[in-house]
């Protein structure tokens, strides 16, 4: 039923007990409940990767519907799906301090995401490599692995995504990060460290800088990956593809200017 599929859990084998060892949930669900979602392995550097479908119980303002107001709002199937994980969540949560509508929009961090922009750019909190994409009239919800924003303009939007994957701002913000076995990681919010401008349309050098996205997101489009390539493989295939195009030289000089000159 293409308006109300049938959906079954996603499962992996890092899951902790006691989830591990319970049953799938499967119904049907309202086909505007389903959206793409974007984890920290979803996004290469200018491209989205993998998503994943999810079920949001949010409408199109970012309202969230537990099973009994889905239920009053006339959406059964959602409110047959949030019946059953609500009932999971309460017999082996650890914690009474949430209810499962209440951790999925954990600090509104969910719901803050409506309504969706025209224009989003998403990074990735974590990693020895700075990955960042930017979303045109996507409607996919964002996990919290990655951060985002929603800029007023595509020239914006691009002149972020440039800055956030170059390898001028990775060098410039690694001093700020915490470092792990394999050097430093984590890049969260430290890169805003750096000295970047307001984006201003009417500055030669901002104008160049977005305009590199476009370059970059066709180069990375371009890239043939291997099916069931690993994330962390894929993201250096990307990066090693902008590398022989010229591209990321040419961006890592145009960051470094609008970097010296702020």
């Amino acid at each position: 039923d293409s308006t109300a599929p049938l959906v079954v859990s996603r499962r992996n084998a890092q899951e902790k007990k006691p989830w591990i060892s319970l049953a799938s949930i499967e119904n049907q669900v309202e086909a505007e409940f389903l959206r793409p979602a974007l984890l920290g392995e979803s996004i290469l550097p200018y491209r989205v990767f993998r998503p994943f479908e999810a079920v949001i119980p949010a409408d199109e303002n970012g309202e969230m519907l537990d099973a009994s107001t889905a239920l009053d709002r006339g959406f059964d199937r959602l409110a047959g799906w949030m019946r059953k994980a609500e009932a999971v969540w309460d017999k082996n949560r650890s914690s009474e301090r949430y209810q499962l509508i209440e951790l999925l929009d954990y600090f509104a961090q969910l719901s803050s995401q409506f309504p969706l922009g025209l224009f989003r750019v998403a990074y990735a909190a974590s990693g020895t490599q700075p990955a960042a994409v930017l979303l045109k009239e996507s409607s996919a919800v964002i996990e919290h692995k990655l951060y985002w924003a929603a800029p007023d303009t595509i020239a914006e939007a691009q002149f972020l995504v440039v800055i956030l994957n170059s390898e001028t701002a990775r060098q410039r913000t690694a001093a700020y990060q915490s470092r792990g076995q394999w050097g430093a990681r984590d890049f969260d919010k430290v890169v805003f460290n750096l000295p970047i401008p307001r984006f201003d349309a009417k500055i030669a050098l901002h104008c160049d800088v977005a305009a590199a996205a476009v370059e970059a997101e066709k180069v990375a489009a371009a890239v043939s990956l291997p099916e069931g390539i690993k994330f962390q493989r894929a993201r250096k295939m990307v990066r090693d593809a902008l590398a022989e195009s010229g591209l990321s030289q040419r961006i890592d000089a145009l960051v470094a200017r609008l970097l010296d000159e702020a």
